[in-house]
């Protein structure tokens, strides 16, 4: 059905064809399967073409060009078009300088997010399937902690890595791992020893080529009453945000409440409180105060508000919008765990 839409659109707006490579995160997404190095065209009408190498054996209800050439087939194929759409943000510059010596380029951005900003039944799946793989691994790192002896904050990423190879999946992104000072960093990319204080683990695991991302805040050592405060306060934010989560919501009024419960300590929640969740980690809507998109049933977003002082704590979890309210994706605890001091 997506391919259907996405084909009237190209009619409407009087666009010959669309061309994506085989490594845009779209091609995948109407393809429906992960292929080698090639060039999609999607005309306005039929089925797509893909020219190919040699090397590549596609089995796809397409048109395959196998060439030793494939890019220049492809080339070939453009002159009997006037105009011709490109994901601009993702195509290289010397690509696209290379379509406009032969016909008119425009860029389709926005229809394809808007595309992909609801999931189907078998999306929805799939990133359900990478939420429960995700959070066996976490549940792995937490129950086995001492005995699998891990005292750098590396050794706990290289642990979620070999966990996707072995469960025949990918990282859906860097893992963070951040212990004690390092925790009051979001982004922390660095390697430390394992640090007693709070410890965040934000890691997700790519199913099928769609993505889980959950965040989740430990403690290693005893707590101070502050820092337990300070936790329960966050917490409860959080839950009380997921509440709202419902078709026709304007995104905007999921920060604005948090940031308004936070009150004082507004100041140290320093980035958007969430994501759209697909094939992108990333991706519509941002769950922001810069959003203008209204919550509707089938997008699947992340809820994250985390503090950020002279610790950090950060919890979160990904949610469906459904017909009649919200489905949270993610069930691993929330209770703080304490993690006896190394």
């Amino acid at each position: 059905m997506s391919l259907d839409k996405f084909q009237t659109y190209l009619s409407k707006n009087k666009i010959d064809a669309c061309v994506f490579r085989s490594d845009d995160v779209n091609a995948f997404y109407f393809l429906k399967e992960a292929i080698g190095e090639s060039y999609i065209l999607i005309p306005n009408v039929g089925k797509p073409i893909i020219f190919t190498s040699l090397l590549e054996d596609i089995s796809l209800p397409c048109t395959i060009v196998s060439s030793k050439t494939p890019l220049k087939l492809l080339k070939e194929s453009l002159t009997k078009f006037k105009t011709i759409g490109l994901n601009f943000p993702f195509v290289p510059a010397s690509f696209k300088i290379k379509l406009d010596k032969i016909t008119s380029t425009v860029d389709v951005s926005d229809i394809l997010s808007k595309l992909r900003l609801t999931k189907s039944s078998d999306e929805i799946k799939n990133i359900i399937h990478a939420c429960k793989l995700s959070e066996k691994v976490l549940k792995e790192i937490i129950k086995n902690f001492k005995s699998l002896n891990f005292k750098y904050e590396d050794d706990i990423r290289k642990y979620i890595k070999k966990r996707a190879i072995d469960l025949d999946c990918e990282i859906s992104f860097e893992p963070i791992v951040a212990s004690g000072i390092n925790a009051s960093k979001p982004h922390y990319a660095s390697n430390s020893k394992i640090k007693d204080g709070f410890l965040v683990i934000d890691m997700g695991l790519k199913y099928k080529g769609y993505c889980a991302d959950i965040t989740r805040t430990f403690y290693i050592g005893k707590p101070s009453d502050q820092e337990r405060k300070t936790y329960r306060f966050l917490l409860s934010i959080q839950k009380k945000a997921i509440a709202l989560v419902k078709s026709n919501v304007k995104v905007t009024d999921l920060e604005t409440f948090v940031r308004k419960e936070l009150g004082i300590i507004d100041k140290f929640f320093i980035h958007s409180l969430g994501h759209g969740l697909g094939l992108d980690v990333h991706e519509s809507p941002r769950v922001s105060l810069k959003s203008k998109e209204i919550l509707k049933a089938g997008m699947v977003i992340t809820i994250e508000p985390g503090i950020y002082s002279s610790f950090g704590i950060r919890f979160e979890d990904d949610v469906l919008v459904t017909k009649t309210g919200h489905k949270i994706l993610t069930s691993f605890p929330k209770k703080l765990i304490i993690i006896p001091k190394l």
